[in-house]
């Protein structure tokens, strides 16, 4: 079988990660018998083009912005994917302006959807947002088939948005840790956050959280890791800049690759992820996989994912953050919610993402 992926829009992040390891453990399970022909720009191409049974293929317009990379799917998409046989062409960036037909869309973005958390962004952030959710919506009513991460995912745009098209619900499978790295590591009592510093990541209510923790005499150190730009990470520069104490116990450490996060992890009592709008966070997952325990938002689908009692809190409360976390660091506590989340985090493997996804492909031809 041969089949086509359109990566016009995959450039970083969950969704780089997902259609690498896809095709990798494609090639596990189906060897030569499945065939990709794969549409994208070069970051996203240098490691996929390596892979076995992969026929990459990029241009000019795919490499400048994702304005002209959709573009380049008006033009071209098309006669790449029919020129190399395709049988059906599967979008897990989520838009597809081509006339190629069949194809099969992936829900991974919600944030289009959340108009809640888009109320902190700027003007023209805004606009992106509003375009990338009318586009994704139209491509979902033409797909032949879309598959979502999780139920959560399906109820708020298939059910929300009344559309009428054949769906799956296929979680993405990771990385398995064979050995549960976590030990309690108490003195100081070390809480590891990794995320992009954004609005709706709350780093900021966590920073005020812990300063309220440690004003209380509790031995507590954060590591804040994750990609920033001067606006997100200057007020808590501010704050940490006006309390000795903060600048002892608090460590902005910026980007790490991602096999360099576990170096963290080992040394970590307690993980924290504090966002309040995802669909199924790769952070969360590896973060088990490791059988780390964590506290995580109220929010849909974290709050579904992980054990434990009194490890939810509102990330926009520093007081339900402060509570929370402080209900979470006993000894006892942690190691039981680190054998759970370690047990837990086997439900989403890469063979069943792999044979599903195939599985559905084949029955939208």
């Amino acid at each position: 079988m041969i089949i086509g992926i359109d990566g016009s829009n995959i450039r970083t992040g969950g969704g780089k990660k997902h259609l690498e390891q896809f095709i990798v453990n494609s090639n596990k399970i189906f060897g030569s018998k499945i065939k990709y022909i794969v549409v994208s720009n070069k970051t996203t191409l240098q490691n996929i083009s390596k892979l076995s049974n992969v026929y990459s293929i990029t241009n000019r317009l795919l490499n400048f912005n994702n304005i002209t990379s959709f573009l380049s799917q008006l033009i071209y998409s098309k006669s790449y994917f029919k020129e190399n046989n395709c049988e059906v062409v599967f979008v897990p960036g989520g838009i597809f302006l081509s006339s190629f037909r069949p194809f099969v869309s992936m829900s991974q973005n919600m944030l289009p959807f959340d108009p809640i958390e888009i109320k902190n962004f700027k003007f023209f952030k805004k606009i992106k947002f509003y375009l990338i959710k009318v586009l994704q919506l139209k491509t979902f009513m033409k797909s032949n088939g879309v598959i979502f991460l999780n139920e959560y995912a399906k109820e708020n745009i298939l059910n929300k948005h009344k559309l009428k098209t054949k769906y799956a619900i296929i979680p993405h499978g990771i990385n398995q840790s064979n050995k549960n790295v976590y030990t309690p590591y108490n003195k100081p009592f070390k809480i590891t956050y990794v995320s992009d510093f954004l609005p709706y990541k709350h780093q900021l209510n966590v920073v005020n959280s812990v300063k309220k923790i440690l004003d209380n005499g509790y031995d507590v150190y954060l590591n804040l890791i994750g990609n920033y730009d001067n606006s997100s990470i200057s007020p808590i520069k501010k704050i940490i800049s006006k309390n000795k104490i903060l600048k002892s116990r608090i460590n902005i450490v910026g980007f790490v690759p991602n096999d360099g996060i576990i170096n963290y992890y080992k040394k970590s009592s307690l993980i924290l992820f504090a966002s309040t709008c995802e669909n199924l966070p790769f952070i969360l997952l590896e973060a088990m996989s490791y059988g780390m325990p964590i506290i995580t938002s109220t929010k849909k689908p974290m709050s579904e994912m992980l054990y434990g009692k009194n490890i939810l809190f509102d990330s926009y409360d520093i007081n339900s953050i402060q509570k929370i976390i402080i209900e979470n660091m006993k000894t006892e506590k942690l190691n039981k919610m680190s054998i759970e989340n370690h047990k837990l985090s086997k439900y989403y493997n890469w063979n069943d993402n792999v044979i599903k996804t195939i599985n559905f492909l084949k029955s939208c031809v």
